[in-house]
This record gives C-alpha cells, sequence and structure tokens, in this order.
C-alpha cells in the first residue's frame, strides 16, 4: 500500500503538468492553424490541419495592416522607453541602496507603492493629464508614460541587487581617484548585468504586447503599435479571420526570439535583486 502511494507521488505532478501543459500550448495551436487555413477550410474543421500550409494569409495580413509601420512604431516606442528605464533605474537604485538617509528610505518606499496601484485607478486622470499636456497622438508621449510606469519595479530589484555587491570594490576605486558617475558606469553597472537583463526582457514582453496604453493615447493610425494594428484589423476584417491570426503570429515572432534568447536572466535576476540585501 505504501508502495502505491510513493507510486502514485512521482506519477500525479507528472500527470497534472502534461494537463497544464495542453491547456497552455492549446490556444496557440489553433492561433497556428487558423493563420495557414483559407475561410472555407476553417467552416469546415475549425481543429482540423490544412490541407496545404499556405503562407498567402502572412502575406495579405502584411500589406493590409501595413506590418512594417506597425513593427518600426512598437520597436521605437520599445527600445527607447527600455533605455530610459534602465538608465533612470539604475542610478536611483545605487543611490538608495548606498545612502542611509531617511529621505532617500522615504523615495524608496515611494517607488514601491507604486507598484501597488492598480492601472485602472489612474486610467483616466492620466488620460486627461495627457490631453492637457499633448500627449495624445504622441509617440514621445506614450513613451513617457512607460517609462512612469516602468520605473517602480525596476528600482525595487535595483536596489535589491545593489546591495549584494561589495562596497569595497567602490572605496578601492575612490582610492585610485575615480569620482561617483566613473565609480557607478565602470564599476557597479557592469555588475548589474542580470538584474538589467531582467528588467529588459520584463519591460519589453509588457511594453510590445501592451494594447491598453496604446488604445488610449495613439489614435493615429501612423504611429499605432502592433497590438493596436491587430485590433483595428480584427474589427475591419473580421470576416477574414484567417488573417488576423496571420497578424497575431507576426507580431508573436519577433517577441517570442526576444525571450527565449534571453530567458535564462529572468529567475536568475529576479532572485538576486528580491533576495539580497
Amino acid at each position: 500500500m505504501e508502495g502505491k502511494r510513493i507510486h502514485l507521488s512521482k506519477i500525479l505532478p507528472r500527470i497534472i503538468t502534461i494537463i497544464l501543459a495542453i491547456v497552455t500550448i492549446w490556444p496557440f495551436y489553433i492561433t497556428v492553424l487558423m493563420a495557414f487555413k483559407t475561410p472555407r477550410e476553417t467552416f469546415q474543421s475549425f481543429y482540423g490541419l490544412p490541407k496545404v500550409f499556405r503562407l498567402d494569409n502572412f502575406i495579405n495580413a502584411w500589406k493590409i495592416t501595413n506590418f512594417s509601420l506597425a513593427f518600426k512604431n512598437s520597436f521605437i516606442v520599445t527600445m527607447v522607453s527600455l533605455v530610459f528605464i534602465v538608465l533612470a533605474t539604475s542610478m536611483a537604485g545605487y543611490a538608495i541602496a548606498r545612502s542611509n538617509k531617511k529621505f532617500y528610505n522615504f523615495i524608496y518606499v515611494l517607488f514601491v507603492s507604486g507598484m501597488m496601484v492598480p492601472f485602472q485607478v489612474i486610467m483616466i486622470p492620466l488620460y486627461k493629464m495627457g490631453r492637457k499636456f499633448g500627449l495624445v497622438n504622441n509617440r514621445w508621449g506614450i513613451i513617457l508614460i512607460y517609462i512612469c510606469l516602468g520605473v517602480h519595479l525596476a528600482v525595487f530589484l535595483y536596489t535589491g541587487f545593489v546591495k549584494g555587491i561589495p562596497k569595497e570594490l567602490e572605496e578601492a576605486a575612490t582610492i585610485d581617484g575615480a569620482s561617483t558617475p566613473q565609480i557607478f558606469f565602470k564599476v557597479v553597472f557592469p555588475l548589474l548585468k542580470p538584474i538589467t537583463m531582467t528588467i529588459l526582457v520584463l519591460d519589453t514582453m509588457w511594453i510590445w504586447n501592451d494594447f491598453f496604453l496604446p488604445l488610449l493615447f495613439l489614435q493615429d493610425t501612423k504611429i499605432r503599435t502592433l497590438p493596436l494594428t491587430q485590433f483595428y484589423f480584427y474589427g475591419k476584417y473580421n470576416t477574414q479571420m484567417n488573417l488576423a491570426f496571420a497578424a497575431f503570429i507576426l507580431a508573436m515572432i519577433p517577441i517570442l526570439i526576444f525571450y527565449f534568447a534571453m530567458q535564462k536572466y529572468i529567475v536568475k535576476g529576479i532572485v538576486a535583486g528580491a533576495v539580497k540585501g
């Protein structure tokens, strides 16, 4: 009886893992099928494989949605936001971690408390402020908003990680005559690579896939990002679901490549940033 219990305790987690994997992969499987099918094949058999794996849907989706322009907009918004988030929050995290003053502790609490505020609470005031200061239909406006929304988690992770870096390295650089900026950029910042890569992965996936902020602030067709372009594509061409799913696949490919290339840094960086210090 005891042997059966031990055997069941080994098998049950595997069964649960397989079920969860199937549930997770199933929507992706449907998306891929729909992207390669014709409308008639979809009507005949929703879950069946297409007779021929055609690329026509991808070509038509690229042309109809002006995919290259949407990709350019998403790339610019994501990359510029990431650069400013990393530079600003790494310096802020370093300053907070290396200071024992109450003022810096108060600033740290403000950053962390910002993580607890749901976006829905600030959505309407943010939009009104955006209209007042000309941030609507402005690529730089939404970049500024992404930076402001992304600093909270980044400062939290950087502060925890910097506390784990020995101060003796900075003291040695000070003896050699290095200034504070030189110490940060030449000594400290290179050591922040694990947590920096983690922040880059998390924020890239967030900004690249974000739909709600572009829906509020990017109403001009010339500056729409990929998620927003797909939404309007689906609304306008809702009778051609195959083209819409092909557009989903095209938008998914860059972020999947980026994620699989950088995934080794995610757990390592988060654990180090949250636990150190």
